[in-house]
């Protein structure tokens, strides 16, 4: 196969899939951008989460949406709230999600009794926002702290209630403590459940909070959670790595002021590989293994191709983003690997870090 680069050792695979994104609108990460940032990071397929504003909840926010991302090279699907009208069917809608939208434990059950589609995957953030907290206990900073048990306790209550009211397949989204490990361990022999794991919480701890671009939500956890997530990660415990890309512009110092979120899907697959080192392992959850929680087929293509260099290294500047969030932590961190080149239904769409305009991207290939 002809390539418009040198190929010697660079490594393909499918192009990479991302079951945790958010999109800002209003000034913020739009789709232009959001589409950008996502070729230069090597992703064809996206799962938008709900908590836009408005919400994803109502059919005419849905198809404001769809119309936005309709035709694009990237494929967008969407994670619509539950708590509205929406009952989980329709164009390019895979589930339902709880991720950013605050509810509590009478909510949820209320909501998931009145659902009448219960065959859809439900994407869970797992907290229980009846407690206040930035951080998790034991983070060294002066604010407000939840209990590490908070997303375990969540984890199970969300299943076992869906599993009551006729739910079957659930994604437990951004994995941060060993309690929740225990938790999903135990869940994954009784019910159809998944979950991911963010390249923040895999790489960083509370104890390397330096600024307001360190939270997020759900916090960072100890440097034994981290350990942990990474030992899950290896064993097959956890399913997938996503990026939970949650752009902003540069965010306030104050803590309590600041939104939470870090952007990172253009650099999700190099600090993958550089925690992890085992390429066939970060290829693994970051194309088939989100396919699968999907239930969607994904063989490799000479038309559909991701090209990453194992061997380079770079130092991450977030000026140089295409996404409009500059709240990344990973600022002048160190990565190895990179994404290279990205090829889509037949033409190359990004070559070293620039997307190609369309009279561009028609190669021979």
């Amino acid at each position: 196969m002809e390539t418009p680069f040198p190929s010697d050792g660079l490594v393909a695979t499918h192009p990479f899939v991302d079951l945790h994104v958010h999109v800002r609108l209003n000034g913020g990460e739009d789709y232009d951008s959001l589409e950008q940032a996502a070729l230069v990071g090597g992703f064809s397929t996206l799962v938008l989460q709900p908590n836009t504003k408005p919400p994803i909840e109502t059919h005419e926010v849905l198809e404001h949406h769809l119309s936005l991302s309709r035709g694009r090279r990237v494929e967008f699907l969407y994670a619509v709230s539950p708590f509205g009208e929406l009952e989980g069917e329709g164009e390019r809608v895979v589930g339902f999600s709880t991720d950013g939208i605050e509810y509590d434990y009478p909510r949820l059950v209320e909501t998931m009794k009145k659902k009448k589609k219960k065959d859809v995957l439900w994407f869970d953030h797992s907290q229980c926002y009846e407690l206040d907290g930035i951080f998790y206990e034991g983070t060294p900073l002066p604010f407000p702290k939840r209990p590490r048990s908070n997303e375990a306790i969540a984890v199970l209550r969300t299943v076992f209630t869906g599993l009551e009211y006729g739910f079957s397949r659930f994604h437990v989204q951004h994995v941060t403590t060993t309690f929740s490990l225990d938790v999903i361990s135990f869940l994954k022999g009784i019910a159809r459940v998944s979950c991911e794991v963010t390249p923040h919480h895999l790489f960083f701890c509370y104890e390397d909070i330096k600024n307001s671009n360190f939270k997020v939500n759900p916090p960072l956890g100890s440097s034994e959670d981290k350990r942990a997530l990474v030992e899950a990660v290896r064993r097959g415990l956890i399913d997938v790595l996503a990026s939970d890309h949650a752009p902003h512009p540069e965010k306030p110092q104050d803590f309590e002021k600041a939104p939470y979120g870090s952007s990172s899907i253009e650099i999700a697959f190099s600090v993958y590989y550089t925690v992890l080192g085992d390429l066939e392992l970060v290829f693994e959850k970051m194309t088939k293994a989100p396919l699968e929680v999907l239930g969607r087929g994904g063989a490799l293509s000479p038309d559909n191709l991701v090209f990453v260099d194992p061997k380079a290294e770079y130092v991450v500047d977030v000026k140089k983003f295409k996404s409009k969030g500059r709240n990344s932590m990973f600022d002048g961190v160190k990565l190895k690997g990179r994404v290279v080149a990205l090829k889509l239904h037949g033409e190359w769409v990004m070559l070293d870090g620039e997307v190609l305009p369309h009279q561009e991207r028609r190669l021979q290939g």
